[in-house]
């Protein structure tokens, strides 16, 4: 009874009191939820840092490899030349080349009798940006007995030293790398070096930090500091690393005040054993966290008072509480979804119409890859591509999805692939600090006549199966798009017979690896490809035996690339025409006449009524115009046939000409928006002719213009 007393008298307490332990409740758990959700979201964000400047320092690194290798090919060549030679090829290796600082070539004892035992010709770039050219080699600067000259000797090649004060060179503090140089003969003469300043480093060490605490080191791989400032939290960070077999994780440590920290280390890569390493405060991370944890504290002592408050802040809690679970589930799908947009942004992967039979295939290393093929139908010709981007991941990812919507938005109007390539590159290569690059293989297929004319951008020649034989299509290779905008393109030319097919790919074919080091190889692709052309295969059965022959290969490996595969069996179709007129007409505008009388004849004869009649004297009659007043020279008498063919379906117009060659589908559109005075002469009438017709079509074959016409009479 007295239990009973006390419930009905404290009533409205004993609400508040559960309502106050259920918004206690409420408040742990947001809390612990919030924080790992931050967690989570700081370990993403410090990744992607990492990542980012670890791929910074890796290409600036990768520039100075790049150039080291191919110099020593340079010394090797000069190894006869008169010893002071050397110092001419490093003074225009250094001024060639401004993420050098200093070049040198470290000889074998005597290797030059005159030099003595000690002969290395150095040249360094002084802060003033001068030049300055010294031989360092001498018993008080014994390189024989330094790193960096056995270290890429007993390497046998590319070698990152330790840093190093060079007092005698560059006087400063620097890193080394050394490649060997071999004679004639195959043996080690010297070894190259290049130094490179730690200084960049440094500046680039603390940008891109999201938390204001973050503090980065690089070092070594026997723990030698590259970069930021050796203190007590640098050597404590050293100890956890150390005691880390992977080196490529995340720990928690505190500093000597106590204070807790949070450690990520993960390897740079590339040729180098480097270690970057990222240290940050707790409460950097945190810090807000329990401050919106204590003050909702504040808040549950205030609202004990009011009921109605504690609902309502119970309520609001658990939105953000929601709120925060679907910004985690939209953050671990990003990959998914960009996967499903970059394969929406492919054509379908079969087509068989048109004269041709294709198919094609991107299996990305990721969930998104940085491969590229395309193609469409646009006036009786096949645009098509191949593209390879360099890396792979989302950035690959958004530079494929840029150069597919270039590739579309340039050859939309323009039928030479040297110049879609050219504009391509010109707008890849606005803004790209990443230095990422593109192979692109670009062809247009002239689907009447099998002319094939394609342009080559630093990517695998394709190969080409006919009449049981395979071979690849001789192509010059030009740089890869993004890499210099001034890069001139070359378009190239062939002719594909009936029932060839072309077959293109990316590296991640032939790169497909068994093992650390067998790889698939152009050799047993094109004797794969060799049986699939005596067995007469079509486009899909091609990749299909590929793709199973990749498979078997590598077995259970991880695929380490994407791998892209195109084919397109050419297979023109022959038009049955049963109506054919020609007429022949001198290049006179008064000539028009007998033009006008010959497309009425024609109209008539096909039952074509009046209103399409006049569509189609309008639209050839232009076209005819056109070649009457730019075919020819001036003064200069020739002959314009006018052939129609029409098989009840389709109604096709040939004007052929044995004048200049003139393209007038490459004219460009006349801009109809602006007004007469401000619109440039000319490109009305071949915008007439595209508004009428349903495709017009240009070739130019054996020293004649050929302009074709077509208009589809059934729907």
């Amino acid at each position: 009874m007295r239990v009973r007393n006390f419930l009905r008298v404290h009533n409205s307490l004993i609400v508040i009191i559960v309502a106050a332990l259920l918004l206690e409740l409420t408040t742990w758990v947001m809390y612990y939820s919030a924080h790992s959700n931050i967690q989570s979201t700081m370990e993403r964000l410090v990744d992607w840092e990492m990542t980012s400047t670890s791929h910074r320092i890796r290409n600036q690194l990768a520039k100075v490899e790049v150039s080291v290798d191919n110099m020593a090919w340079v010394v090797s060549y000069g190894l006869d030349d008169p010893a002071d030679s050397m110092f001419t090829l490093m003074h225009q290796f250094v001024d060639h080349n401004d993420v050098i600082l200093g070049s040198g070539v470290l000889f074998i004892p005597n290797y030059y009798p005159e030099k003595g035992r000690w002969f290395e010709p150095y040249v360094v770039r002084r802060a003033d940006e001068t030049l300055e050219t010294m031989q360092l080699g001498s018993a008080q600067h014994d390189y024989l007995k330094a790193e960096i000259f056995n270290g890429p000797i007993e390497k046998g090649g590319g070698y990152w030293s330790a840093p190093y004060m060079d007092k005698d060179g560059a006087k400063t503090m620097v890193t080394t790398y050394g490649v060997p140089v071999y004679d004639s003969t195959g043996k080690t003469v010297a070894v190259l070096i290049a130094d490179f300043s730690l200084d960049w480093i440094d500046g680039l060490m603390n940008k891109l930090n999201f938390y204001k605490s973050t503090r980065r080191f690089l070092i070594t791989g026997n723990y030698d500091l590259l970069a930021g400032e050796d203190d007590a939290l640098f050597r404590e960070s050293l100890k956890l690393l150390k005691a880390d077999i992977d080196k490529c994780s995340y720990e928690t440590l505190k500093d000597v005040d106590g204070n807790k920290k949070h450690l990520f280390f993960q390897p740079i890569g590339g040729n180098t054993d480097w270690i970057l390493i990222s240290i940050l405060n707790d409460s950097d991370v945190f810090g807000k966290l329990r401050l919106m944890r204590f003050t909702l504290l504040l808040l549950a002592l205030a609202v004990l008072l009011f009921t109605g408050f504690i609902v309502w802040r119970s309520s609001n809690n658990l939105e953000r509480l929601r709120e925060a679970n679907a910004e985690k589930d939209r953050i671990s799908g990003e990959l998914r979804v960009a996967s499903q947009i970059q394969q929406t942004m492919l054509p379908p992967r079969s087509l068989d119409m048109d004269g041709v039979n294709i198919y094609g295939s991107l299996v990305p290393a990721r969930e998104v890859g940085g491969d590229l093929f395309d193609y469409y139908i646009r006036d009786e010709k096949l645009f098509f591509c191949v593209g390879d981007v360099s890396g792979k991941g989302a950035p690959s990812a958004m530079l494929m999805g840029v150069i597919h919507s270039l590739f579309r938005a340039f050859s939309a109007h323009e039928n030479n692939p040297a110049r879609v390539i050219q504009a391509i590159n010109e707008n890849s290569c606005r803004g790209n600090d990443a230095n990422m690059f593109v192979t692109l293989f670009m062809g247009v297929l002239d689907l009447p006549t099998g002319h094939l004319r394609f342009c080559n951008a630093g990517h695998d020649a394709p190969i080409v199966l006919h009449d049981g034989h395979s071979s690849m299509l001789n192509v010059k290779a030009h740089l890869p798009v993004g890499v210099f905008d001034d890069t001139i393109y070359e378009v190239q030319e062939t002719h594909l017979e009936p029932g060839s097919t072309i077959f293109l790919y990316t590296d991640g074919l032939t790169e497909a690896k068994k093992g650390r080091n067998q790889l698939f190889g152009i050799q047993y692709t094109e004797k794969v490809l060799t049986k699939c052309a005596v067995d007469q295969m079509m486009p899909r059965q091609i990749l299909e035996v590929l793709t199973q022959e990749v498979h078997r290969f590598v077995g259970d490996a991880e695929q380490s690339d994407d791998l892209t595969m195109l084919a397109i069996r050419y297979m023109p179709k022959q038009f049955n025409s049963t109506v054919t007129e020609t007429l022949v007409l001198k290049n006179n505008v008064k000539e028009v006449t007998r033009f006008s009388s010959f497309i009425k004849s024609v109209t008539e004869k096909l039952g074509i009524e009046k209103s399409l009649a006049r569509q189609l004297r309008l639209a050839v009659e232009e076209a005819v115009v056109n070649v009457i007043d730019y075919a020819y020279p001036a003064g200069t008498e020739g002959d314009i046939t006018i052939k129609c063919m029409s098989d009840g379906k389709t109604l096709r117009f040939q004007i052929i000409d044995s004048g200049v060659a003139f393209d007038p589908t490459a004219k460009e559109k006349a801009d109809t928006t602006l007004s007469a005075e401000d619109r440039q002469i000319g490109g009305l009438g071949i915008l007439l002719v595209r508004e009428l017709m349903d495709s017009i079509n240009y070739e130019r074959e054996n020293g004649k213009n050929i302009l074709t016409l077509i208009k589809n009479l059934k729907q």
